[in-house]
């Protein structure tokens, strides 16, 4: 294959591959095995390695050049972002337990006041 096209088809399958991830975060459905879209983003990266490899020019090389910075850190982050949920981990639809907390004011918020209504709680977690 023209390495020109070969870093197009790179930058292809990583965009392909990326666009079905975030679907998945959009939709908090994101699979406990990830290898697949892992596979998909170091075949995208590999192929744009292979571009290089064969003399792709600017034309190409710029496409090949995404696709492996792409791929590569997309892996990266899948690699060293594992976060793994106790046993007793509150899954995604679940009731919350009771609870108390202060709120921004200072005040005691009490968990059974979000009784009845949805809500989205967040946790951040720092990478320090």
């Amino acid at each position: 294959m023209n390495p020109t096209a070969l870093g197009y088809v790179a930058l292809l399958v990583v965009l392909a591959a990326g666009t079905l991830w975030f679907r998945a975060v959009g939709r908090v459905q994101l699979p406990k095995n990830r290898s697949g879209f892992a596979a998909a983003m170091l075949l995208g990266a590999a192929l744009g390695v292979a571009a290089w490899v064969q003399g792709v020019g600017w034309l190409g090389g710029v496409p090949a050049s995404l696709a492996i910075f792409a791929g590569s850190f997309f892996v990266l982050t899948i690699a060293i972002g594992r976060q793994i949920a106790s046993e007793g981990a509150i899954a995604v639809g679940s009731t919350i337990p009771e609870f108390s907390a202060l709120d921004e004011n200072g005040q005691t918020f009490e968990g059974s006041s979000l009784l009845g209504h949805p809500v989205l709680i967040k946790f951040f977690r720092g990478h320090w």
